[in-house]
This record gives C-alpha cells, sequence and structure tokens, in this order.
C-alpha cells in the first residue's frame, strides 16, 4: 500500500482556494500538479480528472470532493489538495464543498487508487479531523494531519 505522505506533497496543497464553484475549484487544484515530475502528459490528466465530473459528497456541515482519473498520463500516483475558506457551490449537495481532493492514478492500477479514494473519503468523516483539515494553518500539517489518521485506519 502508498501511503498518502508519498502520494500528496505539501507543494501541492493548497488552503486558500480561490474558485467559486466546485468545477472551478477541481481545475483550480489539479493545476498544482503542472509541473510534477511524475506527469507525463498534463493535458491528458486534465481530460482524465475533469470529465469524470466528479460528484460531492456530504461530511456533515460541509462537502468534499474527490476528482480522480485512471491515465497513462502519470507515472504514478499524484495528488493535490485544496481547501476554500468559504466554501464552493456544488450541483450535488446543499452544503459549500470545502476540501477538493485530485488524484491523478497510472491506469495500470486497478485497486490502489480504490483504496487512497475511500480513505480520504473515510477520514473526512470524522468530524474531529475534518475540523483540523478546515483550520490547520499550513500545507505540511495538513499532509500530517492526513497522513497520521490514514495509519490509524
Amino acid at each position: 500500500m502508498i501511503p498518502i505522505s508519498e502520494i500528496l506533497t505539501s507543494s501541492h496543497v493548497n488552503l486558500a482556494l480561490s474558485a467559486r464553484d466546485q468545477a472551478e475549484g477541481v481545475r483550480e487544484v489539479l493545476s498544482s500538479l503542472n509541473g510534477d515530475p511524475r506527469v507525463v502528459d498534463w493535458d491528458s490528466l486534465g481530460q482524465a480528472v475533469t470529465g469524470r465530473n466528479a460528484p460531492a459528497i456530504s461530511c456533515g456541515p460541509c462537502g468534499i470532493c474527490i476528482a480522480h482519473g485512471r491515465t497513462n498520463a502519470v507515472q504514478s500516483l499524484v495528488m493535490a489538495a485544496g481547501r476554500s475558506v468559504e466554501g464552493l457551490s456544488s450541483p450535488d449537495i446543499r452544503e459549500p464543498v470545502r476540501l477538493i481532493f485530485v488524484a491523478g492514478i497510472p491506469a495500470a492500477f486497478h485497486s490502489e487508487y480504490l483504496r487512497v479514494v475511500g480513505a480520504i473519503a473515510r477520514l473526512c468523516h470524522d468530524k474531529a479531523l475534518l475540523n483540523e483539515l478546515l483550520s490547520v494553518k499550513n500545507p505540511e500539517k495538513f499532509v500530517g494531519l492526513l497522513s497520521s489518521a490514514e495509519a490509524k485506519l
């Protein structure tokens, strides 16, 4: 199993998204992966992720979106995350989307990405962890919180 800490780096965490809606937020978070050496075809990665129209899910007081795509555009799992202070509108839920995760998954990976996506969804349903992720001040701590919580799953 590949831990989240090896997939998500603090340089790919934006704690102050400027987007106004979920689709724009996904594109903004995705943009942080542009230039990552694990991404071999930027345009194909963008199409794989945005073409799926990932739905938002409710995690109580707010929503999260986990946008991902399986593609040969990446050499290994890559991930980025973003947080909106005010929340983003979504066509899927009433609550504002506050966290967006974007993952690029190599096409050859059949189940590992399901574990990662599932872990993030489960972790964000933990109210205490969700509150910490919504208030943490720096990207390193954001990744650290996810990594520590994932180790307890």
